[in-house]
């Protein structure tokens, strides 16, 4: 049990990555051939927990797997990456989450996933581990487990001092009420918009950019504190509601060769850098370096950078 509260708590998904590299994506009814194959651990959360780990931050890992090889292989990899793994539940019954993902020469990807004992992960399940829940630094929760569950965080959090961070990925409807128990959302341009056509049902008007700042605002008053919208090459856009006020986190400049697993890196960095004491500008800033570092590499959990990295990209 970890006892002090400057640890990460990734609570999510685990999944096999089965990637497949080809010069362009196929189009509904088409294969492309000529494509090389990888496999990977993967998974939101279980990147996410990896990223904080190696970014330099003490981390703890809550999700379910299946009693399988691929869950085996997940829990033995985790544990390499010297994240505490005893709080992982195994399900006898449903097999490990797997992702199908192909990239293409420019790094951009689409991805299926079958989500498995991912999915079976409980609210009563989650009550049990209250007290790590409360006593986190950080905690990070994205939308591979059900609603239900993450509701049910989200109000344990809600007891303690932990910064309550939610990625809302794959984005689906969330209640207002599991919303309002957020202080900081990390989502993608096209997750921003959709969450807030699902949350206010109201059009948004003028540029793209325009329209991201309209949302931000009008989702801040829901009661989440501060947004993070990540941009991909263009960097990242914060909204302090509380403030009104915007800032712009500029891209680093790289060759992207698989962006798997970057909004994951981002999310992970984050959390590790809040967990220290970083204020969100600053923790901004380190994700955005070594989600840049990442995008350099293939695979989600094995392009994670290291804290000396990141380091050495800012100073750079």
């Amino acid at each position: 049990m970890v006892e002090t509260n400057n640890y990460v708590l990734i609570i999510g998904s685990s999944n096999m990555d089965l990637n497949v590299y080809l010069e362009r994506l196929p189009k509904p009814g088409e294969t492309v051939t000529g494509g090389v194959h990888k496999q990977f651990l993967g998974g939101k959360g279980a990147n996410q927990a990896v990223a904080s780990a190696r970014s330099g931050a003490k981390t703890v890992f809550i999700g379910k797997i299946g009693k399988d090889m691929f869950g085996d292989q997940m829990l033995s990899r985790l544990k390499a990456e010297g994240i505490d793994t005893s709080h992982i539940f195994r399900d006898p019954n449903e097999a490990s989450g797997v992702a199908l993902i192909m990239i293409d020469s420019n790094g951009e990807n689409i991805i299926g996933v079958a989500p498995g004992a991912n999915f079976g992960l409980t609210p009563d399940e989650v009550k049990i581990k209250s007290d790590l829940i409360k006593n986190a630094g950080a905690i990070v929760i994205q939308m591979e487990i059900s609603i239900a569950t993450i509701d049910a965080i989200f109000r344990i959090a809600s007891q303690g001092n932990a910064i309550k961070i939610l990625n809302p990925a794959p984005l689906k409807p969330i209640p207002l009420d599991t919303l309002k128990k957020v202080d900081i959302i990390v989502p993608n341009e096209g997750e921003l918009l959709r969450l807030h056509s699902f949350s206010i049902q109201k059009e948004l008007s003028g540029s793209n950019n325009e329209k991201i700042k309209q949302a931000s605002k009008s989702l801040t008053k829901l009661g989440i504190k501060t947004i993070i919208t990540t941009l991909g090459k263009k960097g990242a856009l914060i909204y302090y509601g509380d403030k009104d006020k915007f800032e712009i986190i500029p891209a680093l400049k790289v060759q992207a060769v698989d962006t798997v697993g970057a909004g994951d890196c981002f999310n992970g960095c984050l959390a590790s850098a809040l967990s220290k004491g970083k204020t969100i500008s600053e923790a901004a800033k380190f994700a955005t370096a070594a989600a840049s570092i990442a995008v350099t590499r293939k695979g989600a959990q094995k392009s994670m950078p290291y804290y000396e990295e990141i380091i050495k990209k800012i100073k750079n």
